[in-house]
Protein backbone atom coordinates (compact mmCIF):
# COMPACT_ATOMS: atom_id res chain seq x y z
CA UNK A 1 0.00 0.00 0.00
CA UNK A 2 0.77 3.62 -0.82
CA UNK A 3 0.97 6.37 1.88
CA UNK A 4 1.68 9.91 1.74
CA UNK A 5 3.24 11.67 4.67
CA UNK A 6 3.22 16.30 5.26
CA UNK A 7 5.65 16.53 7.72
CA UNK A 8 5.53 19.52 9.21
CA UNK A 9 7.38 21.38 12.01
CA UNK A 10 7.84 24.92 13.34
CA UNK A 11 9.99 27.66 11.95
CA UNK A 12 12.10 27.77 15.39
CA UNK A 13 13.38 23.85 14.69
CA UNK A 14 14.61 23.92 11.51
CA UNK A 15 18.01 23.38 12.22
CA UNK A 16 17.15 20.12 14.56
CA UNK A 17 15.24 18.83 11.36
CA UNK A 18 17.59 19.63 9.33
CA UNK A 19 20.77 17.90 11.34
CA UNK A 20 18.22 14.85 12.12
CA UNK A 21 17.41 14.23 8.25
CA UNK A 22 20.84 14.94 6.45
CA UNK A 23 21.74 12.09 8.68
CA UNK A 24 18.93 10.02 8.54
CA UNK A 25 18.81 6.64 6.57
CA UNK A 26 15.06 4.86 6.30
CA UNK A 27 14.29 1.88 8.16
CA UNK A 28 14.81 -1.42 6.00
CA UNK A 29 11.18 -1.87 4.61
CA UNK A 30 10.43 1.41 4.00
CA UNK A 31 10.76 2.36 -0.12
CA UNK A 32 10.67 5.56 -0.45
CA UNK A 33 9.14 6.24 -3.97
CA UNK A 34 9.47 10.34 -4.11
CA UNK A 35 9.88 13.02 -1.60
CA UNK A 36 9.44 16.64 -2.03
CA UNK A 37 9.94 19.95 0.16
CA UNK A 38 7.65 22.80 0.14
CA UNK A 39 9.65 25.67 -1.18
CA UNK A 40 7.76 27.95 1.19
CA UNK A 41 8.63 26.26 4.13
CA UNK A 42 8.72 24.03 6.72
CA UNK A 43 6.74 21.09 4.93
CA UNK A 44 7.83 18.21 3.18
CA UNK A 45 5.66 15.52 0.90
CA UNK A 46 6.62 11.77 1.56
CA UNK A 47 5.60 9.18 -0.87
CA UNK A 48 6.38 5.25 0.41
CA UNK A 49 5.42 2.13 0.67
CA UNK A 50 6.20 0.40 4.59
CA UNK A 51 6.08 -3.40 5.15
CA UNK A 52 3.82 -2.89 8.07
CA UNK A 53 3.26 -0.42 10.79
CA UNK A 54 6.88 -1.46 12.59
CA UNK A 55 8.73 -0.17 9.99
CA UNK A 56 6.28 2.96 10.08
CA UNK A 57 7.06 3.43 13.32
CA UNK A 58 10.56 2.97 13.31
CA UNK A 59 10.33 5.53 10.35
CA UNK A 60 9.06 8.28 12.38
CA UNK A 61 10.51 7.99 15.72
CA UNK A 62 13.83 10.16 15.77
CA UNK A 63 11.75 12.89 14.26
CA UNK A 64 8.58 12.52 17.39
CA UNK A 65 8.31 15.42 19.16
CA UNK A 66 9.98 17.62 16.51
CA UNK A 67 7.53 17.15 13.55
CA UNK A 68 4.06 16.17 12.61
CA UNK A 69 3.01 13.75 11.02
CA UNK A 70 -0.18 13.68 8.78
CA UNK A 71 -0.54 9.60 7.29
CA UNK A 72 -2.92 8.79 4.44
CA UNK A 73 -3.10 6.24 1.98
CA UNK A 74 -3.09 6.99 -1.56
CA UNK A 75 -3.55 5.37 -5.06
CA UNK A 76 -2.98 6.49 -8.34
CA UNK A 77 -6.67 7.56 -9.87
CA UNK A 78 -6.76 4.89 -12.48
CA UNK A 79 -6.16 1.82 -10.41
CA UNK A 80 -8.41 3.64 -7.96
CA UNK A 81 -11.31 3.68 -10.32
CA UNK A 82 -10.14 -0.18 -11.52
CA UNK A 83 -10.54 -1.20 -7.70
CA UNK A 84 -13.43 0.61 -7.36
CA UNK A 85 -15.03 -1.64 -10.72
CA UNK A 86 -13.32 -4.46 -9.10
CA UNK A 87 -15.32 -4.43 -5.93
CA UNK A 88 -18.54 -3.22 -7.41
CA UNK A 89 -18.73 -6.14 -9.19
CA UNK A 90 -18.26 -8.52 -6.70
CA UNK A 91 -21.25 -7.14 -4.85
CA UNK A 92 -23.11 -7.02 -7.80
CA UNK A 93 -23.49 -3.33 -8.06
CA UNK A 94 -22.90 -1.28 -11.27
CA UNK A 95 -20.91 1.91 -11.13
CA UNK A 96 -21.83 4.70 -13.97
CA UNK A 97 -18.67 5.54 -15.83
CA UNK A 98 -18.37 7.27 -19.32
CA UNK A 99 -16.81 5.37 -22.51
CA UNK A 100 -13.18 6.61 -21.46
CA UNK A 101 -13.76 4.47 -18.27
CA UNK A 102 -14.27 7.99 -16.39
CA UNK A 103 -17.53 8.42 -14.30
CA UNK A 104 -18.44 11.02 -11.98
CA UNK A 105 -15.71 10.00 -9.72
CA UNK A 106 -12.98 9.82 -12.42
CA UNK A 107 -14.37 13.63 -12.94
CA UNK A 108 -14.65 14.51 -9.03
CA UNK A 109 -10.54 12.94 -9.07
CA UNK A 110 -9.50 14.93 -11.87
CA UNK A 111 -11.14 18.31 -10.88
CA UNK A 112 -9.20 17.56 -7.19
CA UNK A 113 -5.69 17.18 -9.16
CA UNK A 114 -6.41 20.07 -11.47
CA UNK A 115 -6.91 22.02 -8.55
CA UNK A 116 -3.91 20.46 -6.30
CA UNK A 117 -1.83 21.71 -9.42
CA UNK A 118 -2.93 25.21 -9.51
CA UNK A 119 -2.43 25.26 -5.55
CA UNK A 120 1.33 24.18 -6.63
CA UNK A 121 1.71 26.85 -8.87
CA UNK A 122 0.55 29.56 -6.72
CA UNK A 123 3.29 28.09 -3.84
CA UNK A 124 6.09 28.00 -5.89
CA UNK A 125 5.55 31.50 -7.54
CA UNK A 126 4.90 32.65 -3.35
CA UNK A 127 7.96 30.57 -3.04
CA UNK A 128 9.77 32.43 -5.84
CA UNK A 129 8.75 35.64 -5.29
CA UNK A 130 9.58 35.42 -1.35
CA UNK A 131 12.99 33.90 -2.38
CA UNK A 132 13.63 37.50 -4.42
CA UNK A 133 12.73 39.74 -1.51
CA UNK A 134 14.90 37.89 0.82
CA UNK A 135 18.46 37.92 -1.86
Amino acid sequence: MLLMDIITWEPKDSEKVKSCYVNYEYPQGLKVIDEWMDLAGYRMFLIYEADDEKVYAAANLPFIGLCRFETFPVMKPEKYMETIQELAGKTGQRIETSASGEGAAGEEIRDQIENLEKRIQRLEHHSFIRQEDTT
